[in-house]
């Protein structure tokens, strides 16, 4: 059983997803100068950000740093005016707070150039990547984006073939790859990322800050060895790595990752049960929801969950927001519960559940490891921290690594309007009641045991420890 807490929170984590794949314009705004978006935004914050009053205790410097703020931004243009608005927010130094700018296409035609598109039809194409013995020509895929490459005298165009239409148009180049490994990759607006490109085992393509995976022509891989590879890259994988020690690869928690790690804990259950040792590696876990590592605790945990709960700050905006999160009656009848609540104390904050403190009882597995090595890192954060957090508390759960991020003390963050329809400001709605005593933002959570830059392979250290410790 699940304490009804956890149950809550993991819903308002999965808002998240959804609001940043729809972040739906208000067009009743009108676009806003500098100026007026950073005072806007900073009216904003002031009044409904839940970690105001606790990252601007020292009011000099938070009321100097606004005031010189609002000088620069009376003259800056609009190109710049993102990063300042950005630097408004990085004061507080909160991985849940984001500043977007939403574009209405001017930059993208601004940004195109005379030669951005590849003269070839789909019927020649075809033709090149069915003949081809280059590896780089043929399909590629990330995300939402296809795209297919073919040489061009001394480099190699990686152009559109599917992608969000209101930014790009078929045939358009996407990126640019030259012999010595760099290249010039064009983002959403058309405009010049400089980066460097890798190819590995002839079908990952690797860039800065992203990856393709080629459809076409197919790698010589059945399908099970293809989606093991994929489960792998994306670091959502279980491995044997000796008669005693396995380890589980979970890089993320967000909500399409839900169903694949509870197959893949399905599919591995016997192994799991029987492995000595388990290794559960989360570094570089961003985070996502709760309910994508639940199943995994009755493996890990040796005892109830103990916590505390969340506190909301009542808000127009916030309940006008609250009124979105659900779709089914059971959720509806919550949020009627709760803005009831916020409505009798605006501008307070508000305890939605009826005990400060929870209790999550687990049902443990028959059969589990003895012993569980968690590896994370600075990039364990917001969701992955949660669990770290939680999973500290069994007996058998040693944690190594580096400290996390530090993202737990705020959380639930909700796309906000403040009044421009160019910007929109992502900010958390909670602040967790560990504070002010316990705070984990910016800190992290502390490793058991710390590894510093000499260690290079943490895996095979994590396996040793066990192995040798026993």
């Amino acid at each position: 059983m699940i304490g009804n807490n956890c149950l809550l929170k993991s819903k308002f984590l999965a808002v998240l997803f959804i609001l940043l794949a729809l972040a739906p314009l208000s067009y009743g705004q009108e676009n806003c100068n500098c100026e007026q978006a950073l005072k806007q935004l900073i009216q904003k914050v002031e009044t409904e950000y839940p970690g105001f009053k606790d990252k601007t205790k020292d009011k000099l410097v938070y009321n100097n740093f606004k005031e010189n703020l609002l000088i620069k931004a009376s003259d800056t243009k609009e190109s710049d005016c993102i990063e300042l608005l950005r630097s408004y927010k990085n004061f507080f130094r909160d991985g849940h707070i984001s500043i977007y700018q939403f574009d209405d296409g001017q930059n993208v035609q601004k940004n195109k150039s005379a030669d951005n598109k590849v003269a070839i039809s789909e019927k020649d194409f075809q033709k090149i990547i069915q003949k081809t013995t280059d590896p780089l020509e043929g399909v590629w895929r990330s995300g939402s984006y296809k795209v297919g490459i073919v040489k061009s005298n001394n480099e190699y165009l990686g152009f559109i073939i599917e992608a969000d239409t209101a930014y790009w148009k078929v045939n358009e180049i996407k990126f640019r790859l030259f012999k010595d490994g760099k290249a010039n990759y064009y983002l959403r607006d058309h405009s010049l990322s400089e980066e460097k490109y890798e190819l590995v085992d002839g079908w990952i393509l690797y860039f800065n800050y992203s990856k393709y995976i080629k459809e076409l022509p197919k790698p010589n891989l059945s399908e099970d060895e293809f989606n093991s590879k994929i489960n792998e890259i994306e670091g959502c994988y279980f491995k044997k790595l000796s008669e005693k020690t396995c380890l589980l690869g979970l890089s993320s928690f967000e909500h399409n990752y839900v169903e694949r790690i509870k197959k893949l804990l399905i599919d591995n259950k016997e192994s799991i049960e029987s492995c000595e040792n388990l290794i559960v590696d989360v570094r570089n876990n961003l985070g996502g929801v709760y309910e994508a590592y639940e199943d995994l605790f009755p493996y890990i945990l040796t005892n109830s969950i103990r916590g505390v709960g969340m506190e909301f700050l009542a808000t127009e905006t916030l309940i006008d927001e609250i009124k979105k999160w659900y779709d089914d009656e059971e959720g509806k009848k919550k949020a009627e519960e709760w803005i009831k609540m916020f409505k009798a104390k605006m501008g307070s904050f508000v305890n939605t559940d009826s005990t400060d403190v929870y209790i999550s009882k687990i049902k443990l597995a028959e059969r589990s490891p003895k012993q569980v090595v968690i590896l994370a890192n600075s990039r364990t954060a917001s969701s992955g921290e949660a669990f770290v957090f939680d999973a500290m508390q069994s007996k058998k759960v040693k944690i190594i690594g580096t400290p996390t991020y530090g993202a737990l003390d705020y959380g639930s963050a909700s796309f906000f309007n403040f009044g421009c329809k160019n910007y929109k400001v992502m900010m958390p709605t909670w602040r967790s009641m560990r504070l002010p005593e316990y705070p984990i933002d910016n800190i992290g959570i502390q490793p058991d045991i710390y590894l510093d830059k000499s260690v290079k392979d943490w895996i095979n250290y994590a396996k040793e420890y066990m192995e040798n410790n026993e």
